[in-house]
């Protein structure tokens, strides 16, 4: 699991990573490119709207070539699209508090001529120089850009791992607020090395004791999750590809001791424990880590990460999110509710985003929290939008 060191001074990097010409790389495809979601998400999101964070704000683009809304990071409001007759959209969820936001930009004072850790607090794992730094425009228009992996450390010895992270010190979770959610931009750039290593988000409570992490291995692609009950990695069935922009969404539920987390709005992982050996439910940081598969020859690899922002949210539960599954031979679409465990959910529909109607209210299963639904009435309307709300 990630290690913990003390607050390191910013060093300067002895290769700056633009001055190496070999290495500037043709803008990353559209995060909702149809090519960069085939694996990760199902078809229902192939033409969802472009996304662009900056100030910690998203902004909701090209839908219907008139749409344009703009809402709060933690503010779920990102359409899931199946197709041109049947879209689902996720309802807002209230900010109470902006815990830890930071686009890496230098007006926040970043200074890429560095490495992350000992900018803004950053830390890391390891006093050797490399494995992290900035980079500008990566992600078209978005300033500037931290990355973790790349450069082998400049250490005494090999090393197996190298982590970010920087603490935030979450204690407390009233009733009507006990949602914390974790939002990333995030790439990862493939090895010329022919060496592939795994980056990871994890999280860790006060008492410096893991609870979770989510794995993204540019060995294998695959996208796992480990909990704290030390068992083997769990896998998603969901694969990542090179060149594509993910929007990495963890909400957790500190109060019931619930997470999920969705990739591009897409549903990866949905109602695990925060802890299964009951370890303090606190939040110290949410952290990143470059897990080298070869510590005697690490990947070129590297991941690229922005828009990182840990928020507290309003609701009493995680914000249930809709997936459309599919729409039958004679026009009625297959909806799936995402929600918590056992937890009473309503859906709505719409055809202009503005006035919704209910059509369903029902229950979450108590073993995997989904509710399934399917709309008889579809074939009626050329255009179809749905949300789900809880139920208070």
């Amino acid at each position: 699991m990630p290690r913990r060191k003390g607050l390191l001074a910013r060093k300067k990097l002895t290769v700056p990573f633009l001055q190496e010409t070999a290495w500037r790389r043709r803008p990353a495809r559209d995060p909702f490119h149809p090519e960069t979601l085939r694996q990760v998400a199902p078809a229902q999101s192939r033409n969802a709207p472009k996304v662009f964070l900056r100030n910690k704000h998203l902004e909701v683009r090209e839908m219907n070539d008139s749409l344009k809304t703009i809402c709060w990071v933690e503010m779920a409001a990102l359409l899931a699209i199946f197709s041109v007759t049947a879209r689902a959209a996720i309802p807002n969820t209230e900010t109470r508090e902006i815990i830890y936001a930071t686009g890496f930009e230098a007006d926040e004072g970043f200074d890429s001529e560095y490495t992350i850790p000992g900018q803004d607090e950053w830390r890391a794992t390891d006093d050797g120089d490399g494995g992290s730094g900035l980079v500008n425009d990566f992600f078209e228009g978005q300033g500037q850009q931290a990355y973790i992996g790349r450069f082998p450390l400049e250490s005494n010895e090999a090393v197996d791992s190298f982590s970010l992270y920087r603490f935030v010190n979450v204690t407390n979770f009233p009733v009507d607020a006990p949602i914390i959610n974790f939002n990333v931009m995030m790439e990862i750039v493939d090895s010329t090395n022919n060496e592939r290593d795994s980056f990871r988000w994890f999280v860790f409570n006060l008492k410096n004791e893991f609870l979770f992490l989510i794995d993204f291995d540019n060995e294998t692609k695959e996208i796992s999750y480990t909990l704290d009950d030390e068992q083997a990695p769990i896998s998603t069935q969901r694969y990542l590809q090179h060149e594509g922009i993910y929007q990495l969404t963890v909400s957790m539920n500190f109060r019931r001791n619930l997470w999920c987390a969705s990739l591009n709005n897409t549903v990866i992982i949905n109602n695990q424990p925060i802890t299964t050996k009951n370890a303090e439910l606190t939040l110290s940081d949410i952290g990143v880590e470059w897990l080298i598969h070869n510590p005697a020859k690490p990947g070129d690899n590297y991941m690229l990460f922005d828009n990182y922002s840990i928020t507290r949210a309003g609701p009493p539960r995680i914000a249930p999110r809709v997936s459309i599954q599919g729409v039958l031979p004679d026009g009625k679409c297959v909806l799936r509710v995402f929600g918590e465990l056992d937890a009473e959910y309503q859906i709505e529909t719409s055809s202009n985003l503005n006035d919704w109607t209910p059509i369903k209210t029902g229950r979450t299963s108590a073993d995997e929290g989904i509710l399934d639904f399917v709309d008889d009435q579809a074939p009626r309307f050329s255009t179809r939008f749905y949300r789900a709300a809880t139920v208070q």
